[in-house]
């Protein structure tokens, strides 16, 4: 592929910037996709951190794979039961789910039984979790994450400018609505898993985002005269291979534990999976055009 020279003292071989609304454009529409998707669908679903239920501490007297314990709930009809390993590894489970009313924990009882033939099993203590507690959760969630964005405007705006500050929130705020719907559209439940996912996430696009604005810092320092649009240009080009390398590694760790991680930590995986693309599209695509536009030396 021949060098792009869009000035004689700058050389980049590809012209992100030329196709920044075109992609602007694309994020928006996935946007609109998922609001009509809310509207359809009635909003997110939560898991019961968020929602409220019921939480069973299951005991047996030998060992048993977890999987069994998963596969008999899920046969009797609590699909969205979480359940953790505590204690006596393979024989204490704490199982939460949704509600627990009428006969329910009686057929819980049997299909635990059915699952380990031979393996007595006891229920040891059962407590509930309100719904006033699960929405406590998200509200919290909701402010930490609001918070977090205001204290990154103000880190970045200190260490670069502030419109640097403001493209990267830009950024951040970008994945934060393209995971939101895709778990609305795939219907993946919100979960403290989910949200740990998803804050890991905002700090792999800051980080990414962060790498791209010292070098755009650097060659601004060193170009004087050149127009922002081709040292932008020229600063991603540059990190490129960076980025490239490092999304790709970490993606191989995160298909790693999507393939072979289970059920239980399905929901964690897929979100980082799916993030880290979305990070390391918007550090390129959204958060330096937004930069860009506050303050331009020269129109392209």
């Amino acid at each position: 592929m021949q060098d792009i020279v869009t000035n004689e003292a700058v050389k980049y071989r590809i012209d992100f910037l030329k196709y920044r609304y075109f992609w602007t454009f694309v994020s928006l529409a996935f946007f609109a996709v998922g609001i009509a998707g809310y509207v359809m669908k009635g909003g997110f679903r939560y898991a019961i951190d968020f929602s409220g239920g019921a939480e069973l501490r299951v005991v047996f007297d030998q060992s048993i794979e977890i999987g069994k314990v998963r596969d008999a709930m899920t046969a009797s009809g609590w699909k969205d039961a979480v359940i953790q390993s505590v204690g006596n590894v393979g024989k204490d489970f704490l199982i939460r789910v949704s509600s627990l009313s009428g006969d329910a924990e009686e057929k819980i009882k049997d299909s635990l039984g059915k699952a380990a033939v031979g393996n007595k099993m006891r229920i040891d203590g059962k407590q509930w979790v309100g719904s006033e507690v699960g929405k406590d959760t998200a509200k919290n969630a909701v402010i930490a994450i609001i918070l977090s964005l205001f204290v990154l405007l103000f880190y970045i705006a200190m260490r670069f400018e502030f419109r640097f500050g403001l493209g990267a929130v830009a950024s951040l705020v970008h994945d934060l609505l393209a995971v939101l719907v895709f778990l609305l559209l795939t219907g993946e439940p919100i979960s403290l898993n989910i949200l740990a996912s998803i804050l890991a996430i905002l700090g792999y696009s800051l980080h990414d985002c962060i790498v791209i604005f010292s070098r755009i810092r650097e060659n601004l320092k060193k170009m004087k005269g050149v127009p922002e649009y081709d040292i932008v240009n020229l600063s991603i080009n540059q990190t490129l291979r960076r980025t490239i390398l490092t999304s790709f590694a970490t993606l191989l760790s995160v298909a790693g534990i999507l393939v072979l991680g289970g059920e239980a930590l399905y929901g964690l995986s897929i979100v980082l999976f799916v993030g880290i693309i979305v990070g390391t599209y918007s550090s390129i695509y959204i958060a330096s055009p937004v930069m860009l536009a506050i303050k331009t030396k020269k129109t392209n």
